[in-house]
């Protein structure tokens, strides 16, 4: 059964030395077999009379090796206690399974004071809550969740971890949440946008690892002005804001963050091919600037090659909590305060099923032996072919809704010994996060 956060609120009461269990107030999931969880389903959903929903609420279930199936799960505002309080409650008659309900998330503020600074420590549950059992009583319930100061929370237990044994939920294309461009098309949004949540969001509900292509456009007057967060050619965001937003988190925690400048798809290099050094001094000195405080360079804190890197303990206890991971070779190799290339697994498919038994083997057989880096991430998102984007086959959302439930199955079991970092599109539409957290406390135990 998979660890839940009654269990890991009881443990650090006890490593508390307290005498009582967690009041029931504190109890954010419980089950005694099986698990449900909440998400958000990632495209829109088409009501009547032509109306749209966006961000609608799900509610998922798994009872595997149970041995019996509760009759219903339900969708609440509060912690579930009693049927009379549902807001709506659907029939369970399969072991696994999900259903979209007819409500919105919304886009209230983040709980526990969390939405523009920093708030109260420990996991923090959003007003949706899911709830299972018989029709007289709730026996399984748990909530959609932020995971601000996680890893200082599980501290004790995680903390002599390496950075490679983590199970870490990360984003693909992290910047790409909304457009800081020109107007908005259907097309651009469809095949551009990969998440929905800023990046201050994202962190606050436990993202640890940022996928980012930064690209270079000279015709801006002021030279950190020019350095963008792209989706291949096309600009979203400017780089420096988010910057500042993962500085302004890591000033207020203890959390380990992981910033990966996976691609240069604008600016960055000849037409030959050769790195246009300015631009990546220009590149690493605002980084440097923006971030200095906060980062771990490789020449201190590396353990070389085929080693899992530093545990979180040596990281904390410098307090350099910020680990630059950079693709091009040649610019590492002249700056060895940087990270090495970080290994993408990545299928380069249209196809859930192609993208899933690719990512089978290649997390079976990672990390290899010769790697630089410590780290390897699963990039866990299909990728459209120039066709579907010409003809408006689909969209991202859409294409991240046919793989993230198969990403939050796959984690619980087959990945579960051996992913490292598991980046999503719309990670909402997902249950990484969590599962990650669950996963590197139990690998912990068993040190």
């Amino acid at each position: 059964m998979v660890v839940s956060w009654y269990a890991v609120v009881a443990l650090a009461a006890t490593a508390l030395g307290a005498t009582i269990g967690p009041s029931e107030h504190q109890i954010l999931e419980k089950s005694h077999c099986g698990r449900v969880w909440v998400t958000v389903h990632s495209p829109e959903v088409r009501m009547n009379a032509g109306v749209t929903l966006l961000d609608a609420v799900e509610l998922n279930w798994d009872f595997n090796g149970c041995f019996s199936l509760p009759k219903q799960i339900g969708l609440f505002d509060e912690r579930p206690q009693s049927w009379l309080s549902a807001l709506s409650v659907y029939s369970v008659s399969s072991m696994e399974g999900h259903v979209v309900t007819n409500m919105s998330l919304g886009h209230g503020t983040l709980p526990a004071g969390w939405d523009a600074g920093a708030g109260s420590k420990g996991p923090h549950c959003l007003w949706p809550w899911a709830g299972a059992g018989d029709l007289h009583e709730i026996q399984t319930y748990n909530c959609l969740k932020i995971q601000p100061t996680w890893m200082e929370d599980l501290g004790s237990k995680i903390n002599n971890l390496r950075i490679g044994e983590l199970a870490i939920a990360g984003t693909h294309n992290a910047g790409a949440w909304k457009f800081n461009t020109e107007i908005s098309s259907v097309s651009r949004d469809s095949f551009v946008l990969c998440q929905d949540r800023s990046i201050w969001g994202q962190l606050v509900h436990g993202i640890r690892y940022f996928d980012f292509r930064i690209a270079y456009y000279e015709f801006y007057q002021n030279e950190e002005d020019r350095y963008w967060l792209n989706h291949n050619l096309i600009r979203v965001r400017p780089l420096v804001p988010l910057l500042k937003e993962i500085r302004k988190f890591l000033d207020v925690t203890k959390e380990v963050v992981f910033l990966d400048a996976h691609h240069f798809p604008v600016g960055f290099y000849q037409p030959d091919g050769a790195p246009i050094w300015s631009v990546h001094a220009g590149l690493l000195e605002i980084v440097q600037r923006e971030l200095g405080p906060h980062l771990a360079p490789a020449n201190e804190f590396g353990t070389g090659v085929g080693t899992r890197g530093p545990t979180l303990q040596t990281l904390i206890n410098a307090n350099k909590r910020l680990l630059f991971s950079y693709v091009d070779n040649s610019i590492v190799l002249q700056n060895s305060w940087l990270w090495p290339i970080l290994p993408h697994l990545w299928a380069n498919t249209n196809s859930p099923t192609v993208l899933l038994q690719y990512l089978d083997g290649a997390i079976a057989a990672s990390p290899q032996p010769t790697a630089r880096s410590p780290l390897f991430s699963a990039m866990a998102q299909t990728t459209p072919t120039v066709l579907d984007i010409l003809f408006l086959r689909g969209s991202l959302r859409e294409n991240a809704d046919e793989v993230n439930r198969n990403v939050t199955a796959r984690l619980a079991s087959r990945w579960r010994t051996r992913a490292n970092i598991v980046s999503t599109d719309f990670f909402l539409g997902n249950d990484v996060v969590d599962l990650s957290i669950m996963i590197s406390v139990e690998r912990a135990s068993r040190l």
